[in-house]
């Protein structure tokens, strides 16, 4: 299940990038339907890294660097008896 929800996330960000807005209903619904089979998945784009978060594995460019520039991979959990269980660490780059 993962491969899937790394290629809807692969296929979201190539479609923001060139500007497609047409497929962003299906994606949503798609996103949709993966949350109720108990998947959250996390784009962390954008927020300011931190060491210590084990959900994260980073490339960090410059010294110092804190802010999120590109996910490569999403952070994805899934429920397991009433808990979020860690599926897949996300992979990100730090500028």
């Amino acid at each position: 299940m993962e491969n899937i929800i790394n290629q809807l996330f692969e296929i979201e960000k190539k479609a923001t990038e060139q500007g497609l807005d047409i497929f962003e209903r299906n994606l949503r619904r798609a996103f949709h339907e993966l949350e109720e089979m108990g998947y959250k998945i996390v784009n962390p784009l954008g927020t300011n890294y931190d060491e210590r978060d084990a959900s994260l594995e980073a490339n960090i460019l410059n010294a110092g660097s804190t802010k999120i520039t590109k996910v490569l991979k999403p952070v994805i959990y899934k429920m397991d008896h009433e808990s979020l269980k860690l599926v897949q660490k996300g992979v990100v780059i730090v500028e």
